[in-house]
């Protein structure tokens, strides 16, 4: 189903490193998943796997119920060219950290950007990022620079962007982390109003109270492996794994 996510057996080392120790995980199409962890733990290039901006050295991603970055080649998995990996990577929007905006274009086309690339007419894309705009509370803020918006601001331009190819799949890699505090709500603000939209959210952020109210489903990630996943009370109000606890105690 599109935007489904199944990952299975997923290794990830840097210079020799081990950092995914085998992670097992299913996200249902639709639904809001957030990701909780230590620093280190491996939340980030978890996603990053899962849309090939790192490639696994064991183990692999299905988005939709396609594999990513791979294709089957009887029991083998064999590389997909550069091309089919960018239509796949197409229909998964991702929102950074720290924003990702090209400094010297405006607000919309930074949005307008992956349009273009995929053959959308330029006026046709020029609305939609008007749309989207809107959509993210930034209405009339079209011809902006980054650099003349707040950071709150501009992760909502980001967000925006993640949403004008109409991904099946949006990753949110701590997208709140980069920002003052009083900015943090704006953000958090929209990504609520997406998971009521059909698309399928993973968030890795350290937000409990966005976690405990939005999620579908939280997962705990130590030392590169799932440690336990569930509903979100379970999780935050019952978990009996200790470095959960320990975590949680330290972030309430």
């Amino acid at each position: 189903m599109a935007g489904s996510v199944r990952i299975r057996s997923l290794h990830k080392s840097f210079a020799g490193q081990e950092v995914l120790h085998g992670i097992d995980l299913d996200v249902a199409a639709g639904s809001v998943t957030v990701i909780l962890g230590p620093s280190g733990s491996g939340k980030s290039t978890l996603l990053r796997c899962i849309n090939h901006l790192e490639s696994p050295d064991a183990g692999y991603v299905e988005v939709g119920g396609e594999i990513i970055g791979y294709r089957r080649d009887g029991h083998r998995l064999r590389e997909r060219s550069p091309r089919e990996i960018a239509r796949q990577r197409s229909r998964i929007g991702m929102v950074f950290q720290q924003f990702n905006l090209f400094g010297h274009q405006t607000a919309a086309q930074n949005i307008m950007e992956g349009q273009l690339a995929a053959g959308v007419p330029t006026e046709q894309a020029r609305r939609r990022a008007s749309e989207l705009l809107a959509r993210v509370g930034l209405a009339g803020r079209e011809n902006a620079y980054p650099s003349a918006l707040s950071g709150g601001q501009q992760q909502r331009v980001a967000i925006a962007r993640a949403l004008a190819v109409d991904p099946d799949l949006i990753l949110f890699d701590e997208p709140t982390s980069a920002l003052d505090p009083e900015l943090v709500g704006e953000v958090l603000a929209v990504i609520k109003d997406l998971a009521d939209s059909g698309i399928t959210l993973i968030v890795v952020t350290h937000e409990i109270g966005f976690a405990r109210e939005v999620a579908d489903e939280v997962v705990f990630v130590d030392h590169g492996r799932v440690v336990e996943t569930g509903p979100p009370a379970a999780v935050l109000d019952h978990t009996e794994n200790d470095r959960a606890r320990a975590f949680l105690s330290a972030v309430l």
